[in-house]
């Protein structure tokens, strides 16, 4: 008897083990999030409720999701799936760049009415977190950066996961167009030669107002590698990072370092 209690014991805390074993690999093996890109929003009285269940929608290669509370209660869900599909062909017609496969998107409901987007490019999914108080193109133009991040992983395979935050960033913003430009040409125009932030500056944990000028400086900076040097140089430069803001090689494949791109892009800015 002594002995099959001592058995059962060392059953369960072998079980315990292999349990925090398997609970820790996956945590290791998490895709990579990519930075989100948040946004403000104050939204007035109370969310208006929403009866929708988190039954995904197909649409092409979207699957499409929709939290309860998440989009306002006269919010067409055939009409926001209709706006995703043309902002996955825009960007795509964008970037030069197909979907290798279907694309899960999810709109999920945040309590505190606040935009943030994130890309699981690994696992193909894409989330918005927002409510019923926002706008429902506020969410789209957040996935149009979102679906960029996707489509740069489908076509720079891993590297795209190492690529340098300043082109990762930049270039996910850049290929939004107009879902960021507010109406502006391009992001050149859109800053009117104002640039405040310095390019190596990191995004993680500043406010949204500030966080967003960064992605809008990258944006530009992309733009200004993009018409000066070519799309095929900015390839080169793309897979070339490790992931730290700043770590491209820009002397390997530009011929100068960083903060001569820097000089010469503000100059240009300036020049419009």
């Amino acid at each position: 008897m002594t002995l099959t209690l001592r058995t059962r014991w060392l059953i369960i805390a072998i079980v315990v083990i292999v349990a925090a074993a398997v609970i820790t690999i996956s945590r290791a093996h998490q895709p990579r999030r990519l930075a989100p890109l948040v946004a403000d929003f104050s939204g007035g009285g109370a969310a208006p409720a929403i009866g929708w269940s988190m039954l995904p929608v197909q649409a092409d290669t979207l699957r499409i999701s929709v939290a309860p509370q998440a989009l306002p209660s006269d919010a067409s869900l055939d009409a926001i799936t209709a706006e995703l599909v043309t902002a996955l062909e825009y960007v795509s017609a964008r970037t030069g760049t197909a979907p290798v496969g279907p694309i899960t998107v999810q709109i999920l409901a945040d309590p505190q009415c606040a935009l943030h987007g994130a890309a699981y490019t690994q696992t193909r999914e894409v989330h918005v977190t927002t409510c019923a108080a926002i706008p429902p193109d506020r969410a789209v133009n957040i996935l149009a950066h979102e679906f960029v991040h996707q489509l740069a992983h489908d076509h720079f395979g891993e590297a795209h996961l190492r690529s340098d935050p300043i082109l990762l960033e930049g270039w996910a913003t850049w290929d939004a167009g107009r879902y960021w430009l507010s109406g502006a040409q391009d992001f050149r125009t859109f800053l009117g030669g104002q640039a405040p932030l310095p390019l190596i500056a990191t995004h993680l944990g500043k406010p949204a107002a500030e966080m967003n000028m960064l992605y809008y400086q990258w944006a530009s900076f992309v733009e200004y590698l993009l018409v000066t040097y070519g799309h095929d140089t900015f390839e080169v430069v793309y897979r070339s990072g490790n992931g730290v803001v700043g770590s491209a090689d820009y002397h390997g494949v530009y011929g100068v370092d960083l903060a001569t791109l820097e000089a010469a892009w503000r100059t240009w800015l300036q020049d419009d």
